[in-house]
């Protein structure tokens, strides 16, 4: 498992068996980074645009994915969203 955030646009997820994306809207973008980064809502904001210039939309980034998981929701949603793919993940492959 690798956790790498421009793996598509590097285009390395053709290296990979399965690919998930984590998404989220807006808002919760821009208030997670602010938390991580100890930052203002606003500076966020700003980081958070300038790094969205840069990379493919989500939903470019989820037109690759195996697996797209929405973490705009509660922790509890997120999780089960994670125990779905790992559930089936874990099933034997033809």
């Amino acid at each position: 498992m690798v956790e790498a955030a421009l793996l598509i646009e590097a285009g390395a997820h053709k290296d990979f068996d399965k690919v998930i994306v984590v998404t989220c809207d807006s808002p919760h973008k821009i208030e997670h980074f602010a938390q991580r980064a100890k930052m203002s809502l606003e500076a966020a904001r700003l980081e958070v645009e300038r790094r969205s210039a840069a990379q493919f939309t989500d939903e470019e980034k989820a037109r690759h994915a195996d697996y797209v998981i929405d973490n705009s929701g509660s922790i509890e949603d997120t999780e089960q969203q994670l125990n779905n793919i790992w559930a089936e993940l874990q099933q034997p492959q033809p």
